[in-house]
């Protein structure tokens, strides 16, 4: 059951195709989602090819960058692979795994590498698809025990490749606040069904939990865990034996990189972050070392060596645009798509390039980037909130192999990532705020059918919000009127949560909206 057919012709049309005719076809594409025709986005028709001595000077290149991008930003350890010709051409370690211990960064140290999950994630769903489980573009329906979708239609025809494509509906911010108050995979998934949908297969949306819908489901066609077949598909095959799909796989590894955040100009590892729920988007934990090989399988259509990993039809069909996720530019801004599991770029030298980036707000930001065309690619970690650090590098070593540029992107990625977590919130406080009312008035359990049952409890006069499978609490500080703020993500201060409750006319408190869940429309909890 290859997944293939038209999609396939990207990679193989890599080898052939021009440049002029790629970014042709990058723009015909471009006209919105490719459903069943994929068109290719093929590079360059030479394969790149170094020599002994170029490839030495790059690597001093590399560490030049790596070195100076550290020391601008203070970030605390870094691991870089390159791939080239189908060999592991260099690996390296910089910096600390912690700056509390000291113990320096190699090679082997294993890292969370949060989103860079998600090609992972695709590779191995690929492998499933070479085996005949499922065809990417089959209905996920007979293996979905969720059902999350409010529309039936959607419910009964998003496929795989819609869910790896970020293309199904879900809104972005959807599960992502449940699991950050404490909900398991399978609560998660289920409440899903209450969250309204975008447009589906024209809206682009970045979706860690359809992700994992996806992987789940994939892996219930293989009769099968998410976790066991991740192992026996890819890391197993690959040698990949630092890797894992398990937060406490990464937890028992001796040589393990700590997350860190900038509290007060220092690196420091304030914080941990177990991905368990969105393992499939966001749980990979690994290192250099292991994701060099999965490097080569990727710029070698699913081979390792002379052995087969994954099918090759199946892995093209990660590379072919499935949707658009940035607009258009044809002077100023090249064609970039989103695949499966992979962002789909065409370079300004009109060759294409698969990468992904991966970043948890608490301390971990990683990039992957692969140049097809030139057979080279190149793995950034880090262990620290993201900054742009990793594109950086991973951008400007490519550059300088490819057309010889010796730029320095870190801060044009800095600016860029600056916004990442979108506009703060006005926290500017009225000049004379409004009185809140007496905190028994607020008293009480709020509830909808996604978020459950949501208390705010006065203790000792300060209330609190209570919330989730294992009551997490936070302190309500007003803010003005019946308005409060909380601060919900620790490691991101400037981005505190807004609760606002509503009055009804006899001046009885009957609901209440929380900003957490505004992005998947659930943040109206009524008072039970």
């Amino acid at each position: 059951m290859s997944s293939c057919g038209p999609h396939a012709v990207l990679s193989r049309a890599r080898r052939s195709t021009s440049k002029a005719a790629v970014f042709v076809m990058a723009l015909i594409v471009g006209v919105g989602a490719v459903d069943g025709a994929g068109a290719s986005t093929a590079g360059s028709a030479r394969v790149g090819s170094l020599s002994k001595s170029q490839l030495e000077d790059s690597f001093l290149r590399l560490d030049a960058i790596v070195k100076k991008d550290m020391r601008k930003t203070g970030v605390p350890g870094v691991a870089v692979a390159v791939v080239h010709n189908d060999q592991v051409v260099y690996t390296k370690g910089y910096g600390v795994r912690s700056t509390e211990t000291g113990e320096k960064v190699n090679p082997k140290t294993v890292f969370q590498v949060a989103s860079l999950s998600k090609p992972v994630s695709s590779t191995i769903m690929a492998g499933l698809v070479g085996e005949g489980a499922f065809d990417w573009d089959d209905a996920v329906v007979p293996y979905n025990a969720y059902y999350p979708y409010r529309d039936p239609w959607v419910t009964d025809h998003v496929t795989y490749a819609d869910l790896f494509a970020h293309r199904s509906g879900l809104p972005g911010a959807a599960g992502n606040d449940l699991e950050g108050v404490g909900y398991d995979r399978t609560t998660i998934l289920e409440r899903l069904r209450y969250v309204p949908l975008n447009p589906f297969r024209s809206t682009y949306s970045y979706s860690n939990f359809a992700m994992t819908l996806g992987a789940e489901t994939g892996a219930a066609a293989a009769d099968s865990t998410w976790e066991d077949v991740s192992q026996r598909v890819l890391f197993d095959p690959v040698g990949m034996t630092s890797t894992s799909m398990r937060y406490d796989d990464y937890l028992a590894r001796p040589n393990r990189a700590e997350l860190h955040v900038e509290v007060d100009g220092k690196w420091v590892p304030a914080f941990t972050r177990d991905p368990d729920p969105q393992a499939p988007a966001g749980g990979v934990s690994s290192n250099v070392v292991d994701l060099a090989q999965w490097m080569r399988v990727q710029l070698r259509g699913g081979m390792l060596g002379d052995k087969r990993i994954i099918d090759e039809a199946a892995l093209d069909a990660t590379h072919t645009p499935r949707v658009m996720n940035r607009p258009l530019n044809p002077v100023t801004n090249p064609a970039s798509f989103y695949g499966l599991g992979w962002s789909i770029a065409v370079r300004p030298d009109g060759e294409v390039a698969w990468d992904h980036s991966g970043a948890f707000s608490n301390g971990a930001a990683t990039a992957v980037k692969l140049i097809p065309a030139e057979d080279i690619g190149i793995v950034v970690l880090t262990n620290a909130a993201p900054i742009g650090l990793a594109e950086a590098i991973a951008a400007d070593y490519l550059d300088s192999v490819i057309s010889g540029s010796t730029k320095n992107t870190l801060g044009v990625w800095t600016k860029r990532f600056s916004g990442v977590y979108g506009p703060k919130p006005d926290l500017t406080k009225p000049a004379s705020p409004t009185p809140a009312r007496d905190a028994t008035a607020y008293v009480g359990t709020y509830r909808n059918d996604y978020v459950g049952d949501l208390q705010i409890v006065d203790n000792a006069g300060k209330l609190q919000l209570v919330v989730g499978p294992k009551g997490m609490t936070y302190e309500l500080e007003h803010f003005d009127g019946d308005t409060f703020l909380y601060l919900s993500a620790p490691e991101t201060p400037d981005y505190p949560s807004k609760v606002t409750f509503t009055i009804g006319p006899d001046g009885v408190v009957t609901a209440l909206t929380d900003t957490t869940f505004e992005g998947s429309g659930q943040e109206m909890l009524t008072r039970v």
